[in-house]
């Protein structure tokens, strides 16, 4: 969840451990220890805890109480979007809260049917790209907006399956595989 504003000690905590990673790692680059009488093994548990320090603080300074991301938000994209924070990423839920179907329509603009669709987002609605049983989450990432025909008809009743690719695209398919439907790219970004 992202909240808050810039969180200043989370900040000079993360300073202070990755200038200590960095004497660590010049340390070791003159081959001299890090730790007094430290064994190689010894020395690796230091460095990587020092890194899974710098990875929960780096969180903190992002998400946390007094996360950076919301205040990004707010201050550089305008009144639109300047309201509450809301998660993007609840695990597993049958309904789809505003937060994460409202980023979906932004992010889609369109149904991404695996042909072309440009039902528009209103017209839409929000599908669990995987379902629970599968292991299918409830997140932007997780979710693709379709229009009522594709969702309900083509995934629901005739059961295709649509599949949201790393690169944005997506590909459908019918239950015995003997047609395979691209897109030809990632959503067009709202104007």
């Amino acid at each position: 969840m992202v909240i808050g504003e810039v969180n200043y000690p989370v900040l000079d905590d993360l300073v202070r451990l990755c200038a200590e990673l960095a004497r660590l790692t010049e340390a070791e680059a003159n081959g001299q220890a890090g730790v007094q009488d430290e064994t190689p093994a010894a020395g690796l548990r230091v460095r990587e805890a020092l890194e899974q320090q710098i990875i929960g603080k780096a969180v903190d300074l992002v998400s946390g109480p007094g996360g950076l991301a919301s205040f990004l938000r707010r201050q550089q994209l305008g009144a639109r979007l300047g309201g509450p924070s809301l998660p993007l990423d609840i695990g597993y839920s049958e309904d789809i809260p505003a937060g994460i179907r409202n980023a979906v329509k932004l992010r889609d603009n369109h149904c991404r049917w695996a042909g072309r669709c440009n039902q528009p987002a209103m017209a839409c609605q929000v599908h669990h790209v995987k379902h629970k049983k599968n292991g299918g989450k409830t997140s932007t990432k997780d979710c693709v907006l379709l229009c009522f025909f594709h969702h309900q008809i083509v995934i629901h009743r005739w059961g295709w399956t649509l599949v949201l690719n790393p690169d944005g695209t997506t590909t459908a398919w019918n239950p015995d595989k003997t047609k395979v439907l691209h897109s030809h790219g990632p959503p067009a970004r709202a104007g």
